[in-house]
């Protein structure tokens, strides 16, 4: 939702996320919204882009939204849940998913 608001760099972000154009992200990003928000299951992909969305949206005051996160919890527990899931989610395979699908000829 941040880079629907406060968030900057959603141009920037776009392509990290295998996104070719900022339509296509915002799709994206409304997807993966709505599939966490339902309980779904993701693809290790879509959870390696979730996470990568999260982290730049809520810690980057240059990418992201950063101090104007909007969130409904203090910073001191959304950083121990950002931590937690990135124990959880972090692995190898995802990691190196994200960079195979990054796409590196995005256009607006």
């Amino acid at each position: 939702m941040e880079f629907g608001g406060p968030a900057k760099g959603a141009s920037l972000v776009a392509p990290l996320v295998g996104a070719a154009s900022i339509h296509e992200f915002f799709q994206l990003t409304d997807r993966l919204q709505a599939a966490i928000r339902d309980g779904e299951p993701l693809s290790n992909l879509d959870w390696a882009r979730a996470l990568a969305i999260t982290e730049i949206s809520w810690a980057s005051d240059l990418l992201g939204a950063g101090s104007e996160f909007g969130t409904n919890m203090r910073d001191e527990r959304a950083l121990a849940a950002l931590r937690s899931l990135q124990r959880k989610l972090v692995t190898g395979e995802r990691i190196q998913l994200l960079i195979d699908n990054a796409n590196t000829t995005a256009s607006d």
